[in-house]
C-alpha cells in the first residue's frame, strides 16, 4: 500500500473562546459581531420547536396554511403512535409526515401554497414480482405553473436541485439507506453492512492563510472488519474528489484512526472562521447520515457505502424515510393483506423496526432542520 500524503501544514482545530468547535450541521449562530457557538437544544415537545420556527420565520401569506398543516401533522402523529394502533400506523404516519413536509416547504421552499398539492410519487410493482422486493416508487417533478408535487418540493427544500424528470426508485435500493435497523436489513437481504460510523468530524484551519476544511476520522478496524479499503470508502460514499486519506498517528482507546482531509479549502475573510462554516459543511450534507439519541454524544454520524450501480438512487436521509413511509402507507391503505404478508416475511423485523422506531427520529431530525440547531429529547422527563 502506498504511503499516504501528509496532512496540511500548520493546521489546527477551529476554536471559539478556547473551545474546539464540535461538529454539527449548524455549529454556530449569528451574534452581534461574529457567530458564536450554538448549543444542543433539549426539547420534550419538538412540535413546539417547529411551531416557533413557523411563527417567527414563515412569511405572513404562508403562515396560516403552514400552521393548519402542522396541526394536522401533529394529530396524525399522535394517532399513529398511540398504544393499540397497529394496522393503520403506516398510513397515519405518512399523512403526518406529508403535512409536516408541507410546513417545511412553506418555510424553506419557493412554493407559496400547497393547495391542490399531489403526493408526487406513486407506488409501482414490476409485473410478476412480489411486494417490497419487487416494488418501486415513481417520482414526478413539480411544474412551476401547476400544483406542487410534495416529494420533489421536499427534495428542493432540503437543499437539492429537485428531480430532473420522472425517476424510479427501487424499494430494495431504498431499504438499506435507513440507519436504525440496518443490520436487520442485512440479515433479510443476506448482504454486508453498508453504514460505517464516523468516529469524529473536526473543523480545521490555517490561521496564516485563513483557510478552513473538515477532517473525518474513522476507527481503522471498523473498515477492516468489513473488508473496506480507504479508496473504496471514498468511492462508494461518493466522497472521492472531496476528501483524501492522509497520514494519521491518532488512536482511540488503543485503536488506530484513519483521517480523511477535505480537499477544497474555504477561505474565510476577516480572520474569524466560525463565521464561515456553511461552505465547508454544505458539500457533504447529503452524504452524512445522523441518528438522534437521548444520551451523550446525542448525535452519531455515518457514511453509507452504495455500490456504483445504486448511487444515483441514494437519497438525502429524510427523503428516503419519507419515501419508504409513503410506500408502506400506500399498501396499508389499498392492500392491507399485503402489508400483513410483508410483516410476516423475511423483512418483517425490519419493517416493524422502521414503523416503530423511525417516527421520533424523523420528527427530531426535521425539527432540527426547522430550527437550524441540533434538537434532541431529554433522557429524564
Amino acid at each position: 500500500m502506498p504511503l499516504l500524503p501528509q496532512p496540511r501544514l500548520d493546521g489546527q482545530r477551529v476554536e471559539v473562546k478556547g473551545r474546539p468547535v464540535p461538529f454539527s450541521f449548524w455549529p454556530s449562530r449569528r451574534g452581534r459581531r461574529h457567530h458564536g457557538l450554538q448549543s444542543l437544544l433539549f426539547a420534550r415537545d419538538p412540535w413546539l420547536v417547529i411551531a416557533r420556527a413557523v411563527e417567527q420565520e414563515c412569511e405572513a401569506p404562508r403562515r396560516r396554511e403552514a400552521l393548519a398543516c402542522l396541526q394536522q401533522s401533529k394529530d396524525f402523529f399522535f394517532a399513529a403512535t398511540s398504544a393499540g394502533v397497529v394496522a393503520a400506523r403506516p398510513l397515519a404516519l405518512y399523512y403526518s409526515f406529508m403535512n409536516v413536509v408541507k410546513v417545511f416547504c412553506l418555510l424553506r421552499g419557493a412554493r407559496a401554497t400547497f393547495d391542490q398539492a399531489q403526493h408526487g410519487i406513486s407506488e409501482q410493482r414490476t409485473p410478476g414480482a412480489g411486494e417490497l422486493v419487487g416494488a418501486f416508487l415513481r417520482a414526478f417533478p413539480s411544474v412551476p405553473a401547476h400544483s406542487a408535487n410534495n416529494f420533489d418540493e421536499f427534495m428542493q427544500a432540503l437543499g437539492g436541485n429537485g428531480l430532473p424528470g420522472q425517476v424510479d426508485y427501487q424499494l430494495p435500493i431504498l431499504l438499506p439507506q435507513i440507519v436504525p435497523g440496518h443490520r436487520l436489513w442485512g440479515q433479510a437481504a443476506r448482504r454486508d453492512e453498508r453504514f460505517i460510523a464516523i468516529h469524529d468530524l473536526q473543523f480545521w484551519h490555517n490561521p496564516n492563510t485563513q483557510t478552513m476544511w473538515l477532517n473525518l476520522y474513522f476507527i481503522a478496524d471498523d473498515l477492516s472488519r468489513l473488508g473496506v479499503a480507504q479508496q473504496r470508502l471514498l468511492d462508494e460514499t461518493q466522497l472521492a474528489g472531496q476528501f483524501r486519506g492522509v497520514a494519521c498517528d491518532n488512536q482511540f482507546q488503543g485503536r488506530a484512526l484513519l483521517c480523511f482531509e477535505q480537499v477544497a479549502e474555504h477561505h474565510y475573510p476577516g480572520g474569524y472562521p466560525a463565521d464561515e462554516f456553511r461552505p465547508v459543511i454544505d458539500p457533504i450534507r447529503n452524504r452524512i447520515w445522523v441518528t438522534v439519541a437521548t444520551v451523550s454524544p446525542y448525535r452519531r454520524y455515518y457514511v453509507y457505502l452504495a455500490p456504483p450501480a445504486e448511487q444515483t438512487s441514494v437519497l438525502p436521509q429524510l427523503l428516503s424515510i419519507y419515501a419508504i413511509t409513503f410506500y408502506l402507507g400506500s399498501i396499508t391503505r389499498y392492500r392491507p393483506h399485503h402489508y400483513d404478508a410483508i410483516t410476516e416475511g423475511p423483512y418483517g423485523a425490519w419493517v416493524q423496526e422502521f414503523v416503530n422506531g423511525q417516527p421520533l427520529q424523523f420528527l427530531y431530525l426535521l425539527a432540527s432542520e426547522f430550527a437550524r440547531q441540533d434538537i434532541t429529547k431529554p433522557s429524564i422527563l
